[in-house]
């Protein structure tokens, strides 16, 4: 039986395609092709730049399941980085290989996710938001006092040396960048899979509506705390590569104002896609050197000093406001837009909820 339509579908497993138009699939190949490239083509400041992003692809599509599909407000995620990277310190002094720092941390990460989300089970809105500060503060003050106590003072920060995997040694930017690549995808390949099985559509109703969700037999309680331990694990394992990645961990990295941009990356990306968590890691992990590229071009930069960074987090709020206003949906749903209008070419068709009777 033939398919009626490019836009119709007459089955689950049809409206449930990862890739449903033909393009696609010669899109993901392009991409894929343009991804192995950049360490031939471009300097190590670039290279750097986008090892930075697929860090904060890994850490925020976790924070996405949590917040964009499951509904729970966190202002703790840079707690979790912290965990996972201080575990690293505390492994890699042990001398414990990194093919086992790196699950380590994330199931330390799993066992704090698990104790923060059980206020969940009772908190909602902003009294969830307010335990998850707390909990972030807590875990700063812990990490900043284990530093302290290690290192030359609580702000000197401890060093890691280059790890080791499988007999190959990550020392520079262009190696990190195809083993944070191969970290990446498959980060987003399990998310993606995990949103659209039984888990993420029992997450999707919690969000919706949660009363209704358990009416249907969904057990509230525990997908809840599946969301926190999931979100917090990706997180951690983000901290971890950070750590080996940077060679230093200082707990003066991991303040609110980081929790504060990765909840930018899903609002500016677009809340409860995967894509659109993508496109928010890229766009605010991106724009502090944006700003600085354009300063760079203002009659006597020099004077501005260091107010660079004020104006670098003040971009980020101005961004979460403009896009809150004018694109609640997000950078995804700009994406859509001109998907569809491509899609739809020559044609054009006004959306429904724009329609006038």
């Amino acid at each position: 039986m033939t398919r009626p339509g490019p836009f119709l579908r007459t089955s689950y497993l049809e409206s449930n395609e990862v890739l449903p138009r033909p393009y696609h699939k010669v899109l993901v190949i392009i991409i894929v092709l343009m991804l192995l490239l950049p360490p031939m083509l471009m300097s190590n400041f670039y290279v750097h730049l986008l090892n930075t992003v697929l860090l904060a692809v890994i850490a925020v599509v976790g924070l996405n399941l949590l917040t964009g599909y499951c509904g729970q407000i966190s202002l703790g995620h840079a707690a979790f980085l912290a965990i996972g990277a201080f575990t690293t310190v505390i492994l890699t002094r042990m001398e414990v290989p990194f093919v086992v720092v790196i699950p380590a941390a994330g199931m330390v990460g799993a066992a704090l996710g698990l104790a923060v989300g059980l206020p969940s089970l009772r908190f909602r809105g902003i009294y969830l938001a307010i335990s998850t500060l707390a909990m972030h503060y807590a875990v700063v003050y812990v990490v900043t006092t284990y530093q302290s106590s290690i290192g030359s003072s609580a702000s000197g920060g401890v060093y890691l040396t280059d790890p080791s995997f499988f007999g190959y040694e990550l020392s520079d930017d262009r190696a990190w960048y195809y083993f944070l690549l191969v970290a990446a995808a498959l980060t987003v390949i399990f998310v993606i899979n995990l949103s659209r099985s039984r888990v993420g559509r029992a997450w999707m109703a919690i969000r919706d509506r949660d009363i209704a969700a358990a009416a249907l037999g969904i057990n509230v309680l525990h997908f809840k705390l599946l969301a926190f331990v999931t979100s917090s694990t990706l997180a951690s394992i983000a901290g971890s590569l950070a750590a080996y990645y940077q060679n230093v961990v200082t707990s003066e990295a991991y303040t609110l104002e980081l929790a504060v941009a990765y909840l930018a990356m899903i609002i500016v990306g677009g809340i409860g896609s995967v894509l659109g968590a993508i496109f928010g890691a890229i766009f605010i992990t991106l724009l502090p050197y944006g700003v600085d590229f354009l300063f760079e071009f203002a009659p006597n930069s020099w004077r501005f000093g260091g107010r660079t960074f004020g104006v670098q987090q003040g971009m980020i709020g101005v961004f979460i406001i403009l896009f809150l206003l004018f694109e609640p949906k997000g950078l995804v749903e700009m994406w859509r837009r001109i998907e569809t209008y491509f899609e739809r070419w020559p044609f054009r068709y006004r959306p429904l909820e724009q329609t006038r009777r």
